[in-house]
Order: C-alpha cells, then structure tokens, then sequence
C-alpha cells in the first residue's frame, strides 16, 4: 500500500483540535486491539504484506530511541473489515526487543501484532503521536506509538483507512 505522510506528527492535544470528524476521532483514540473492534461488527481478515529484517530511516529509529544504526524487524499489515480495507499497520521492532524483551515478537507470523500487545500487561505505552497520510487523492489519519517490554523498544503506526 503507497501511503505518504503529508504532514509532521503532532501531540494528542493538536490532533483533538485539528480533526472534527468523530469517526476518525474514535479510531484515533481506541484504547484496546484495533482487531477486536473490527471483529466487533464485521469480518475480520488480515494481510501480511512484510515481516522482515529491513532498513529504516533515522526518525524511526529516533523515536524508538536509537541513534546509531540497529537491526530492526518490518511488520506491514493491512486489516480488513467485510473484506475492505480498513487499516494499514506497520511495526517496527528491533532485535534486541525480540532478544531480551519478548521472543513471541520474532516469529508473529498470521496473528495480530494488536493480540500480544494487549494479551497481557506485558507492553507498556510510552509515547504516542498523530499524522496525516495520503493514498492517491485521499486523505487518512494515523498513530504512531511507542511501546516498551523488560525495558525494550517497539512501535506500532496504524494508518485508518476512514476518510475524513
């Protein structure tokens, strides 16, 4: 999926100002697995588009507080509902967080990424921003947040495939 962000993150605050739908307003906001919200009322699938060691830029890496280069696992997912598509996910995830954090995270294969962060009080939110992306000529809103297990990194943007 090409999305491009066409704009900087901002702070929850900026986002809860900037944003007037409430529907975009409740997918930003939703505090549990994005799955079971789907699986809530409709037919829940999954694409695993990538799930391998890969490059990333320095503000990735930056917000997962690295600032040297580190091996870091890719995960891109799309979710669907009914069959449409209606999140795009990708995960970040360094060795070191598969190593010494939780080694579930190394081998997620067709499982929700969403099922293991929430499946216990294991991960621990510690950061969280806000973007706007753009596929073609629509224009979609996203989260990206940090998450920590015994300490160690991850990060989790999810991109709602909702307009606006």
């Amino acid at each position: 999926m090409q999305l491009q962000q066409i704009a900087p993150w901002i702070t929850y605050k900026k986002m809860e100002l900037t944003i007037k739908s409430n529907t975009v307003k409740s997918w930003l906001n939703e505090n549990g697995p994005i799955t079971r919200r789907i699986i809530k009322n409709h037919d829940f699938s999954m694409d695993v588009l990538k799930d391998e060691f890969s490059s990333t830029d320095m503000e990735e890496k930056n917000f997962l507080g690295f600032f040297e280069d580190v091996s870091i696992k890719v995960r891109e997912v799309i979710l669907y509902a009914d069959r449409s598509p209606i999140v795009f996910a990708r995960s970040l995830i360094p060795d070191i967080t598969i190593r010494d954090g939780l080694k579930r995270l190394g081998n997620i294969g067709e499982k929700p990424l969403g099922d293991i962060l929430f499946e216990k009080e294991l991960f621990q939110r510690t950061d969280m921003v806000f973007g706007k992306f753009q596929n073609e000529k629509k224009v979609f809103w996203g989260r990206k947040a940090r998450y920590t297990v015994n300490q160690k990194p991850l990060s989790v943007m999810e991109v709602f495939l909702v307009n606006e």
